[in-house]
Parts: C-alpha cells; structure tokens; sequence
C-alpha cells in the first residue's frame, strides 16, 4: 500500500500551459472534436454567411442517405444552363455513376455534378433542398437556410461555422468513406473523359 501525503504534492498549473486559441484569421472559427462534438476552441461561430461551395457537404450527406453509389445519374439541361463557375464540363444528356458524381462534387466542387445528383435524388431542386433543410433542422443547424445544392450565393442561402460543423460531423461519422474523396488532390475520373 502506496499512502502519498499532502506535503509529497506538488502543484500542477495546466492554465500556465495551456495553448491560446489557434491564431486564425477569419472572425468566425470552430474547432469541433468530431468522435464526441465537443467544442474545443469558438469564436463568433454562429454568425451567418453565405456558405459558397461548403453547401457541397450537405448535398453529398443528402445523396450518400439516399441513392446508392451505383444509381445512374442523368445530366438534365437544367443540370447544365443552370450552374456556373466550377465544373467538370459534362454535356446534356450524359450519365455517370453517383460514386462518379460525388467525386466529382467533393473533388472537383463540381457544381453541374451537385445540380445533378440533387435532381436524381430529390426529383426536383425544390425537393432536394427541402431535404437539405429538414436534415439542417435535424441536426440542429439554427442558423442554415439552404436555398440551391451546389452554393452559388443566393439571398437568404445562409450558414454558420458552427453548423459548417455540425454537418461536417454528421458526414465524417456516419459516412466515414467520404475521406476516400477529401483527401485527394488530384486526379482524373473516367480516364480523364
């Protein structure tokens, strides 16, 4: 039997130790331990921002509880004449995998691809993004109003950091595959076709 007295104690001082908070630039900051959601460093998280192509990571949660990866997916000409700005430059009419298309989504940030997938899934934009919306309340996301799938900034298309993170969460721990998209940089999708 071990019996340490309070004379053989020595205080610990953690806050001596203890890091600031990381040095960022940006006034609106999360970090969220993903396994458990705590918060582990905040600042002004809650303030809403048009989310730009961060949408993309709803999109693909919606798709990945939705569709199957071997669904085929055909691009519309609403698919096409309706995004702009980031693309893998599919045609009307054309068809891929949504294994494909979520590649193209996360890798690429492939706005036609996200335009797609959601007409695939949701039959319409309008009910993909109701979808978007009942999941965002779901898990708490207060302070998100999606508005389109793929980000283009609209009015009212609006989220926070702390919500960015909520759904980040909710795609990393039940959908832990994703990181066979996120973590690549470069590559070609159907030999570059």
């Amino acid at each position: 039997m071990i019996l340490l007295t309070g004379s053989m104690c020595i205080p610990v001082y953690a806050a001596e130790y203890w890091p600031e908070g990381p040095e960022v630039v940006s006034p609106n900051v999360i970090v969220m331990e993903a396994s458990t959601g705590t918060v582990l460093y905040d600042r002004d998280s809650l303030e809403a921002h048009y989310p730009a192509s961060i949408t993309k990571i709803m999109t693909t949660l919606i798709a990945l509880e939705n569709s199957d990866l071997n669904d085929i997916v055909t691009f519309s000409d609403a698919a096409i004449d309706n995004t702009e700005g980031s693309g893998i430059a599919r045609d009307y009419g054309e068809q891929m995998t949504m294994e494909q298309c979520l590649y193209a989504v996360m890798l690429a940030s492939a706005n036609e691809c996200a335009y797609a997938v959601a007409e695939h899934v949701g039959g319409t934009i309008e009910n993909f993004v109701a979808m978007m919306n009942e999941k965002a309340k779901e898990l708490g996301m207060n302070d998100t109003n999606f508005v389109n799938c793929h980000g283009l900034d609209e009015d009212d298309h609006l989220t926070s950091a702390y919500d960015i993170a909520l759904m980040s969460r909710e795609l990393l721990t039940k959908h832990p595959q994703i990181t066979n998209y996120t973590t690549i940089w470069t590559d070609s999708l159907r030999d570059g076709k």
